[in-house]
């Protein structure tokens, strides 16, 4: 079988490239060791699918990108949907009600709800993850609220989405679909892109129900149909698990190895 696979623009890992590299490359040695060709391309350089693929594995954040891979006629890994899915302000939808995540809203950015009475809070782009520290705010009232309301709006962000900050413990989790986790650890200021773990608890480590987050991780993968994914989650004292930030295919950085065979043997799969 031939492989097509597509690596994520830098753009897209800040502060991840090289986890964002290992992981692709691993992958792609994998079915590489299991006799399967494989090309890969970054996303930025991508403009058609090559002849002769019979099937594509890709990180690609960009609209462009994107674009190109809907347009292949075999399995991909993760669709493109489900990229679509994780979108901050479609993710918030689709997973409203699901009692997954905390309170939250989308809005405009033209100043607070008077609906929103929930501090302090978060505020975030609703278009994409974060590539730049600004792109999520922590607030601890109306005013600070207001103030990055107006930040987001100066920079030509029209509408953000709200969620009620939940206390606890911070882990971070990575998964494949018919895996389960392959990994969860207690996160610290250092695991973050910037530094915004410094908002929760910071023990040792979090006591963590790891069948309740297997479960709460794998309902949240089939809502957004996303099959390589990670994210963030809180621990309350009651042990209960909330998910603040869901991802298609991060960098797997804690089990690099693991997750790439593990991965691998998904995209085998889709093809047997």
């Amino acid at each position: 079988m031939k492989y097509l696979g597509v690596s994520r623009a830098e753009m897209y890992s800040p502060n991840r490239v090289s986890g964002d590299t290992a992981v692709f490359r691993a992958v792609a040695s994998e079915l590489e060791r299991h006799g399967h060709e494989v090309i890969c391309i970054n996303e930025e350089k991508l403009t058609k699918i090559p002849d002769g693929i019979g099937g594509i594995f890709h990180m690609a954040r960009s609209r462009e990108a994107l674009a190109v891979i809907g347009q292949a006629k075999v399995a991909v890994t993760n669709t493109v949907q489900a990229v679509q899915n994780c979108a901050r302000a479609t993710q918030t939808k689709l997973l409203e009600g699901s009692g997954l995540i905390p309170e939250s809203m989308i809005c405009s950015t033209s100043g607070v709800p008077a609906g929103w009475k929930l501090y302090p809070c978060w505020i975030k782009r609703p278009d994409s993850h974060a590539v730049e520290k600004d792109d999520v705010q922590f607030t601890e009232n109306a005013v600070e609220l207001e103030a990055s309301m107006r930040g987001f709006a100066e920079r030509g962000i029209k509408e953000c989405v709200l969620q009620n900050h939940v206390k606890g413990w911070l882990v971070k989790f990575y998964g494949v679909k018919g895996s389960g986790l392959t990994d969860c650890y207690a996160a610290t200021v250092k695991d973050g892109k910037f530094g915004l773990e410094q908002y929760n608890d910071m023990p040792d480590a979090a006591c963590v129900d790891m069948d309740a987050l297997t479960a709460a991780a794998n309902r949240a993968s089939e809502i957004l149909g996303v099959d390589v994914y990670g994210g963030d989650a809180v621990v309350d004292e009651e042990g209960k698990i909330t998910i603040i930030d869901f991802n298609d295919w991060p960098s797997f950085r804690t089990c690099t190895v693991g997750a790439a065979q593990k991965i691998a043997e998904l995209i085998m799969k889709k093809w047997k």
